[in-house]
């Protein structure tokens, strides 16, 4: 990330890319310390570079470093060598100067229903000028012609009848200012300024002064004095010194709010920082000559000590600000790349000056204006106190200063990646060829089926007829690199999504040396009780607390298997002490997916019967394609754990944590184990959280997956988190799209980034806030057959989720509603809010009305009950 021009705007935002991305926050003091490449990139030659700490450096760079985020301050917003550049841009000068003046701002707000002061504006007209003369909502325009003196007549009728209207009358006081970010008044101090209206000479006085030094495209406005909120009287407590010498004099205060609002990588604008300017209220408060506190304590002092009212004047502040930004995105969309500054530039964040006043008996926000960089540059990380409201209003439009810069920059460095994927998977994994070629991504496929719909989806396609027979891996290994040899192709890296592929993509890694696990580590995680096993050794031979998470687990191949593992102890009391699986336990495909085949069992009888039924039934890949087969019909049992279930979705590059991501799911629907409901984000307690992320994290760390994007199943016991079973690929079904809507964060693209040996930097490994609230709900063939065909069909399902109604994941294709013993979920529809429990309610009453509350055999109330 590059800023050109002053430290001072954007040295919060450089600190934390510092302290987030070491060495990648630059600072270019000078348009010299840059070049623009024959291919449009802007590349650095020298910076200030920000470190860990707070730390800089002077640094020189060859070759140069190539800019992938760029900002553009004072004294450097327009320069030459920034025009053009294909690289993202938060805010370009011509972006910087437009929402920067003021006329343009409230002419702008006109078409909402957001307040502004009644403005008087007398324009200096230019030839870009593309406002017109004539009243707008608040704002009434007056074009200057040229030579001046011969309209002073008329603009001093426009003045003295903009001062008798009852729009000022209703106070002693206007306000004048200049239109732009040059303020100009009397002393040329860079402030607006009030003037009584006892003297409409005097004000006319200050008007003609200023008139002559507009420059083309500024004004001089005129507007209404808004009284803020005034202090409500309070019982006054005089410290001994004030009671003998008199009662000192107290200054009259008034204050107003700056927000800064971020755009989020789904547009969508969010509040990162909320705080409010505090000072005399003789003149009009600016920010650099005023104190800067939360609104909370603001109010506090101005008398205002109900709690709920703090709450509702944030909100209302909050609401106003992010319309502003709403607004902005909205123009700018409409706008051509050139009067943007460039292809890729666009607002990313804008600072609102807003005040509250009094409309009668109601308290509104009037807007004064946007500033891009000063309401950051002025307010301070510690000086904003949080309050929560009870439906999670504020916690769904949290912002952070980072993510969007650090997403942008990501698909910028990643365009025109090539990427090898290995495996095809199925209908659910058809949106991966949709997002890649949204990223600018060129896809070379691997998979069995050469007719697959894919391969018409992606650049480069190769068909490996057994790729399902894994007993093949090596030779398959080999075929694939003659092929990516024989056809000259390069990838920057390789990935898999489909779990049968898992240790086949990692031996292509290897062999070609691309970044990704070793086969071996995800020989481990593959294997469900070979995960369990080597991290009970790892920690019986180190004596760390990585392998604590695991639980007894038994490879069963025969009935042979259970009957010795039974004379060794299984299912005897104590079992669990000794190391042994003990009763109730589950019993799984050792390699399979999709909670195909799981069962509860209480006894060895039990076991015997489960496991000769899964071996008769399941015995190839053919008998259900999908779910593991390919490797083989072995079983595990694992000691039945009580709890509640988890998902955490994880990013890990280096051995080092850089996203994770927590859901909740709902009881499995017995005796099958299969999915139910979901809601994210966890409601657990932050601390709970930290430890199922940490177990997680210590899972993956203690199987060597020290790269990828992988999904940990665990269970949060009383005891703390129990690890079920690591898949060493992205995490399926919905868990994709929720962490994107809520987080903005793109699991399927940080799986790219990894494969190609980019580090996906986030503005928080653990702590990103969501937006909101998703709760879902699984559909099975088996039960909802009759809806899906009716009340719930799938075009009428996807009517829904195209109206924003419902959020829809489809994991199977239309023709496939066919019920069967072993089954898996056939779609999962959910519902978004700002609260959890509105979100849960919101959809159980939509599944009650689409038919898809089946009880007593599929209970959604039940399965949604557990979640708080």
């Amino acid at each position: 990330m590059c800023v050109l021009g002053s430290p001072l705007p954007y040295l919060s935002m450089l600190l934390d890319a510092g302290q987030r991305s070491p060495g990648d926050a630059l600072l270019c003091l000078s348009p010299s310390w840059l070049s623009r490449s024959a291919s449009s990139s802007l590349m650095v030659h020298k910076a200030v570079t920000f470190d860990l700490g707070g730390r800089t450096f002077l640094s020189s760079f060859d070759p140069p470093r190539k800019v992938t985020y760029f900002l553009s301050c004072d004294p450097y917003l327009n320069e030459e060598v920034t025009h053009e550049t294909d690289c993202p841009i938060g805010s370009s000068g011509s972006l910087v100067k437009l929402w920067g003046d003021v006329l343009t701002s409230r002419v702008l707000l006109q078409k909402t229903s957001i307040h502004t002061p009644p403005t008087l504006a007398l324009l200096n007209h230019s030839a870009e000028t593309t406002l017109e003369e004539g009243i707008v909502g608040a704002v009434e325009l007056v074009l200057l012609r040229k030579p001046l003196k011969s309209s002073l007549d008329l603009i001093r009728k426009k003045v003295d009848s903009f001062l008798e209207s009852k729009a000022v009358r209703h106070s002693d006081k206007v306000v004048l200012r200049h239109s732009g970010a040059r303020f100009v008044d009397q002393a040329s101090v860079s402030k607006p300024v009030y003037l009584s209206l006892d003297s409409t000479e005097e004000v006319w006085a200050w008007v003609i002064q200023l008139l002559p030094c507009l420059l083309p495209g500024e004004a001089v406005l005129l507007e209404a004095f808004c009284p803020p909120l005034k202090h409500q009287a309070h019982v006054e407590v005089r410290t001994w010194e004030e009671y003998t010498d008199g009662k000192p004099q107290i200054p009259d205060l008034s204050f107003r709010l700056c927000a800064i609002v971020t755009r989020s990588p789904q547009n969508t604008p969010l509040l990162y920082k909320l705080v409010c300017r505090v000072g005399a209220s003789h003149a009009p408060l600016s920010h650099h000559q005023s104190l800067c506190q939360s609104l909370e304590t603001t109010l506090k002092e101005c008398g205002f000590t109900d709690p709920a009212f703090a709450v509702s004047l944030r909100g209302l502040a909050t609401k106003t600000a992010l319309d502003c930004l709403r607004l902005i995105m909205q123009t700018e969309s409409n706008m051509s790349s050139q009067k943007r500054g460039g292809v890729s530039a666009q607002t990313d964040m804008i600072g609102v000056d807003l005040l509250f006043t009094f409309d009668g008996a109601t308290i509104k926000p009037v807007v004064l204006g946007f500033h891009p960089s000063l309401c950051l540059h002025y307010s301070q990380p510690d000086q904003e106190q949080e309050i929560k409201s009870s439906d999670g209003e504020m916690e769904a439009c949290r912002g952070t200063l980072l993510l969007t810069p650090l997403i942008r920059s990501q698909h910028y460095l990643m365009q025109g990646k090539t990427v090898l994927v290995i495996g095809a998977g199925g209908y659910s994994k058809k949106f991966i060829w949709e997002v890649a070629n949204h990223y600018q991504l060129k896809i070379l496929l691997v998979d069995c089926d050469p007719n697959h719909f894919a391969s018409k989806m992606v650049d480069h396609f190769f068909a490996v007829p057994d790729l399902a027979d894994h007993l093949q891996d090596d030779q398959h290994c080999m075929h694939i690199c003659d092929w990516l040899t024989s056809s000259d192709l390069h990838p920057d890296g390789c990935v898999c999504f489909w779990d049968d592929c898992v240790i086949l993509t990692s031996q292509i890694c290897d062999k070609l040396g691309l970044r990704g696990a070793f086969p071996e580590a995800v020989a481990i995680a593959k294997e469900k009780s070979r995960t369990h096993l080597h991290l009970l050794s790892l920690m019986k031979a180190t004596g760390v607390q990585t392998a604590s998470y695991a639980v007894p687990c038994l490879h069963v191949e025969s009935a042979l298997d259970l009957k010795k593992a039974a004379e060794r102890g299984l299912g005897h009391p104590g079992a669990a002490q000794n190391r042994t699986v003990g009763f109730p336990a589950v019993m799984k495909l050792e390699y399979g997916a999709g909670a195909v085949g799981v069962r509860k069992v209480n006894s060895l009888a039990q076991s015997l019967a489960h496991f000769e039924r899964i071996v008769g039934d399941l015995k190839e890949e053919t008998d259900y394609p999908g779910i593991g087969l390919g490797w083989g019909n072995a079983m595990t049992l694992m000691e039945y754990i009580g709890g509640t279930e988890h998902d955490v979705d994880i990013i890990i590059f280096s051995g080092q944590l850089e996203g994770a991501f927590v859901s909740d799911n709902g009881p499995t629907r017995p005796p099958t184990f299969t999915e139910t409901a979901a809601q994210m984000p966890t409601g657990l307690a932050a601390d709970k959280r930290g430890q199922l992320i940490m177990a997680a994290y210590h899972a993956c760390l203690g199987c060597g997956l020290r790269d990828g994007v992988y999904n940990v199943e665990l269970k949060m016991t009383e005891l703390g988190p129990r690890l079920i079973e690591i898949n060493a690929r992205m995490g399926g079904f919905y868990l994709r799209d929720w962490i994107l809507q809520l987080y903005g964060v793109d699991i399927l693209l940080a799986a790219f980034m990894v494969a190609c040996g980019v580090r996906p930097r986030l503005p928080s490994a653990t702590d990103l806030p969501a937006g909101g609230h998703f709760a879902g709900v699984m559909c099975v063939v088996s039960q909802h057959l009759q809806a899906l065909r009716t009340t719930s069909r799938l075009t009428y399902l996807r009517s829904l989720h195209q109206e924003g109604a419902i959020f829809l994941n489809e994991f199977a294709a239309a023709d496939e509603l066919i019920a069967g013993e072993y089954e898996e979920p056939f779609c999962n529809v959910a519902m978004r809010d700002t609260c959890g429990e509105r979100a849960r309610q919101r959809l159980l009453s939509l599944c009650q009305a689409l038919g898809l509350h089946c009880p007593p055999h599929y209970d959604l109330k039940f399965f949604l009950s557990q979640f708080s």
